[in-house]
């Protein structure tokens, strides 16, 4: 067994393949598959990639670099939604990307690296291309000027929260109101994303990681974080994590007080709001700096 370090694995699943045996009938739909999976194949080639697996309508591939494999998925994606000889009502392409060391044995290739790329398109949205940011930093300036943040997500088996960057597979695409990528403020999920939230009432903190939650804040003393205010609820409020934010879920009937950082105040009333950067907030109080049971907090 042999390991070739920092190979750019994709990930191609073709879509819509059931529906249009529905619509067309069984033999239609795999001429269909066979005529995509045939041009995914030969792109892959011309990119100097290697298929590592073709199993249903999902391919496997390898490239010697990350610009290869994106220049490949901008292409995959174009000829399967574009091209008249391949584009087909229903038909479409999700696609992931990673890089990592690869193994081989038997004829077979494996590894950590290949699961992750596999899961990441797992996330990709029909007609996406989404990598982790350990392909964008090895990535040229061009190429990386194709893609936007997307989100962070906690795969099984992974310590820390992975985040994950959208690429344009066409460049009029970043300026399209159409697309996804264009309508996400990329400062925006890059303040909302966070591992950790310390919380502070009176002199107790509390670090909490997204591994701890959820955790439940109010009255009762089975609550995981309990404050013994006669204006909270048994069970208040609830601290989540979710896509790589910390979420706070007002469950009371005299809601929760929330103030941010810049001062500004909101209550939620079986609402829910991510906690980004620092700020306060109080159950079913005003959220006051000199508060008793204000609770302070934190995300990092």
């Amino acid at each position: 067994m042999t390991a070739i370090e920092h190979q750019s694995v994709a990930f191609a699943s073709l879509k819509g393949i059931e529906d249009i045996a529905v619509r067309q009938g069984q033999s239609a739909s795999l001429a269909i598959l066979q005529r995509a999976l045939d041009r995914l194949v030969a792109l892959c080639a011309e990119y100097d990639g290697e298929v590592g697996n073709v199993v249903g309508g999902e391919l496997l591939c390898l490239f010697p670099n990350p610009d290869a494999a994106l220049n490949a998925a901008c292409r995959m994606q174009h000829d399967i939604h574009e091209d008249p000889a391949i584009r087909t009502p229903g038909l479409s392409l999700s696609i992931g990307l990673h890089l990592g060391p690869v193994y081989r044995r038997d004829g077979h290739v494996f590894g950590d690296s290949i699961n992750t790329a596999a899961r990441v398109k797992s996330e990709a949205q029909p007609g996406q291309i989404l990598m982790t940011r350990e392909v964008s930093r090895h990535l040229r300036s061009e190429s990386v000027s194709l893609l936007q943040t997307y989100d962070r997500v906690r795969f099984k088996g992974k310590e820390r929260a992975l985040t994950l960057m959208q690429a344009a597979w066409q460049p009029a695409d970043l300026n399209s109101t159409s697309v996804m990528a264009s309508m996400i403020n990329t400062s925006y999920l890059k303040d909302l994303a966070a591992d950790a939230l310390e919380l502070t009432i009176g002199t107790e903190k509390r670090q909490i990681t997204s591994s701890m939650t959820p955790v439940n804040v109010g009255r009762a003393p089975t609550c995981d974080l309990r404050v013994p205010s006669q204006s909270a609820s048994r069970l208040h409020c609830r601290i989540d994590h979710r896509r790589g934010k910390f979420v706070l879920i007002d469950l009371s009937t005299n809601g929760t007080h929330l103030v941010r950082s810049d001062g500004s105040e909101t209550i939620l009333r079986r609402e829910e709001a991510v906690l980004t950067g620092s700020g306060r907030f109080a159950l079913g109080e005003a959220a006051s700096e000199l508060g008793r049971w204000t609770l302070r907090f934190s995300t990092r």
